[in-house]
């Protein structure tokens, strides 16, 4: 189902162990992981707790309006334009022609189309979202983009060492149980001198509406949450606001 190089390159999530291919199901031990659908189930640990498992809970409803929903309320309650402040993330990234690119929670799939255009089709693109629902709604969007799509936490990465070009995540890492375990694993994953990337919601110093400060922070307690520190396996690291100031986009290098 999913080809042979991805294959290769999934590990047990809670040993990192290499995986046996049994039919359509991973099998390490006693463990089983299977695929459905043709998604990988790989979560770890078995029972979500915490923001881990109260969010999940969230997006199993949300999943199917998630993008309309938060595109109309943008527009009316902060003025922004979720498509071309999608197109300036995308445009920070430095992604290029032939990259194998992991997105970390990409909800819905709203910026699998612009990463594709950049990592083009000799590029490979794999998703990795804790939401079964999400993923589905990105099958259903974006079924001509060729993204492999597994479904696992993003704080415990089922890839092996160094073994993508490059990771892209906004949104969401601020809700996860342990952001800095989040962190530390999407660069991991990442090649030395790879591009690892991450953002979310968070008011930059700058802003000046208050009146949108309070509506931001009442709709969503992320916005109040200080971002993650960037930890010193990166360099070349840049930090962006983004969305009007309204969330930050941090770009880096492994060391």
């Amino acid at each position: 189902m999913y080809p042979e190089w991805l294959n290769e390159i999934l590990r047990c999530p809670g040993t990192l162990n290499k995986m046996e291919i049994k039919g359509s199901n991973f099998v390490t031990g006693k463990k089983i992981y299977q695929v459905k659908d043709d998604i990988l189930s790989i979560v770890f640990p078995d029972e979500l707790s915490g923001s881990d498992a109260k969010y999940n809970r969230i997006y199993k409803y949300l999943a199917p309006f998630y993008d309309l929903n938060e595109r109309v309320w943008s527009r009316l309650l902060f003025g922004i334009d979720l498509a071309e402040g999608r197109k300036q993330i995308v445009g920070l990234l430095g992604l290029k022609p032939g990259m194998r690119l992991l997105e970390v929670s990409p909800g819905p799939g709203v910026f699998q189309k612009l990463l594709r255009h950049e990592i083009s089709d000799t590029g490979d693109l794999v998703a990795l979202d804790l939401s079964m629902e999400m993923l589905r709604q990105c099958q259903k969007k974006n079924k001509d983009l060729n993204v492999h799509l597994v479904q696992g936490n993003g704080q415990y990465l089922p890839f092996e060492d160094g073994c993508f070009d490059a990771l892209f995540h906004f949104g969401g890492v601020n809700l996860f149980n342990d952001p800095a375990k989040a962190i530390d694993e999407f660069i991991r994953v990442v090649k030395k001198d790879g591009i690892v990337s991450w953002g979310d919601e968070g008011i930059s110093e700058s802003y000046s509406n208050e009146t949108r400060k309070k509506i931001a922070a009442r709709i969503n307690p992320g916005f109040l949450k200080t971002p993650p520190a960037t930890p010193g396996t990166v360099y070349n690291s840049k930090k962006y606001d983004v969305y009007g100031g309204l969330a930050y986009l941090v770009v880096a290098n492994k060391r």
